[in-house]
């Protein structure tokens, strides 16, 4: 496999990857804007609208007619939330070009579709259709207001909003229901010229063969979008005077959800953020992790219990489910498995376990052309670009002492609790 970075200016980024492994060639393009209360529904709503045609294929029977000629290709939108940064995810994949019966050149084709969507949609009156927007716009509704279903899901927002209040990562990516719900043509309209003027761009183009053509489409039509100036993206990892807080939550539950909230002390570009990785998979980041062998197994205080670290905003949650009796006692053999690595008391058995699980994951990297256009999206803003085998050799590389100063920086700042009903209250 070939991989190539290119800063092609005017705020746009490529990564390349060739490789003739798959079947397929997919074409990703990430626009990344700071994320903020005033804006986060429409730029949400935006993808979803773009991939319902554009001016030269105006409805799903000229689209997908379009798409059957090119062997069954297909377009998707997304929004995804990168640090502080609300990256709307625009996607086609085709067959790979020699597998065409007639010689057939379908990533140029995709890549052509996909700037059409992008850069030409459809209009009427210079605004999205209100037939478009009104459909899309209650589909989103609808989806985050079922977010209160998935409870693991649910109490993961409400402790990341009770960590963050004032901060942009407390923000959902599709922002709220009844802001969604007053959207209209022309401020969707608006929000689609502001992310082509001011948008990060990152290009993710994998596939066989010279794919310089498909890079020179989408490289020309940001050239020529009139006045453009990308927009800094900036993830805030200041940090702040610990003021702790604590939320119950009370509602139809038949299983309670623990979040509790830290901060690390470093978060991306530091030099430290590989042994937070690596210090959050010995904690609860694997099934060999402390918090999975002793709070679960050994002392069954948990039907789940698993931390994950946000390297961009350099924070980390640990979560689990609970018998509300089980509460206090849960909570406090959390921390005291996070004591415990910081006063260095786990075998390298342990340490080697969980380096083995990030290492694979890393290598695993590459096994689909998904996983690698959500690694490099998960990149956007970065000086530099890190590929899985970098990173891989970083972790190989972090000792046991960096793993315990990791630890000695996480502080505790924030516990959420969904239980059953009763009265909701804050500390």
């Amino acid at each position: 496999m070939k991989i190539e970075n290119r800063q092609q200016g005017n705020g746009v980024n490529s990564v390349v990857l060739s490789d003739d492994r798959f079947k397929t060639t997919q074409l990703t393009v990430s626009l990344s804007m700071p994320l903020c209360k005033e804006t986060v529904e429409a730029y949400a709503l935006l993808p979803r609208v773009l991939i319902r045609g554009c001016a030269a294929y105006p409805d799903f029977t000229a689209l997908h007619r379009h798409l059957n000629r090119l062997y069954g290709a297909s377009v998707s939108g997304d929004v995804v939330r990168v640090g502080e940064m609300q990256t709307l995810v625009l996607s086609a994949e085709c067959t790979g070009d020699r597998y065409a019966i007639n010689g057939e050149k379908l990533a140029a084709a995709c890549a052509e579709l996909l700037a059409e969507m992008l850069f030409r949609p459809v209009l009427e009156n210079g605004a999205f259709r209100a037939e478009d927007v009104e459909t899309e716009r209650r589909c989103l509704a609808e989806e985050v207001r079922a977010e209160i279903n998935e409870k693991r899901f649910y109490a993961r927002r409400q402790a990341e909003r009770l960590l963050c209040p004032e901060e942009a990562y407390g923000i959902g990516r599709y922002g709220v229901a009844e802001r969604i719900e007053q959207l209209t043509p022309q401020t969707v309209t608006a929000a689609w010229k502001q992310v082509l003027k001011q948008a990060k761009v990152q290009l993710i183009l994998q596939g066989e063969g010279d794919l310089s053509a498909v890079e020179e489409t989408f490289n020309r039509e940001f050239a020529a979008v009139f006045d453009r100036e990308p927009i800094a993206c900036v993830t805030d990892t200041a940090t702040r005077v610990p003021t702790f807080r604590r939320q119950v939550e009370r509602m139809e539950v038949g299983q309670s959800k623990l979040v509790m909230g830290f901060r690390a002390a470093c978060a991306e570009p530091a030099d430290g953020v590989n042994a937070v990785r690596l210090m959050n998979a010995l904690w609860g980041g694997t099934a060999t992790s402390l918090l999975f062998r002793n709070v679960r197994e050994k002392l069954s205080l948990c039907y789940y219990c698993s931390s994950l670290y946000d390297r961009l905003k350099g924070v980390l949650f640990v979560q689990s489910g609970v018998d509300e009796p089980n509460v206090e006692r849960a909570e406090k053999e959390i921390l005291a498995q996070l004591d415990m690595i910081r006063n260095g008391e786990f075998t390298d058995e342990d340490l080697e376990a969980a380096r083995r699980s990030i290492v694979q994951s890393f290598e695993a990297v590459n096994d689909s052309q998904s996983a690698r256009a959500a690694w490099y999206i998960g990149q956007t803003g970065l000086a530099d670009v890190c590929t899985p085998e970098t990173a891989r050799d970083a972790i190989e590389a972090v000792t046991r002492d960096e793993v315990i100063r990791a630890a000695q920086g996480v502080t505790y700042e924030c516990a959420y609790l969904l239980a059953q009903k009763g009265e909701a209250t804050d500390e």
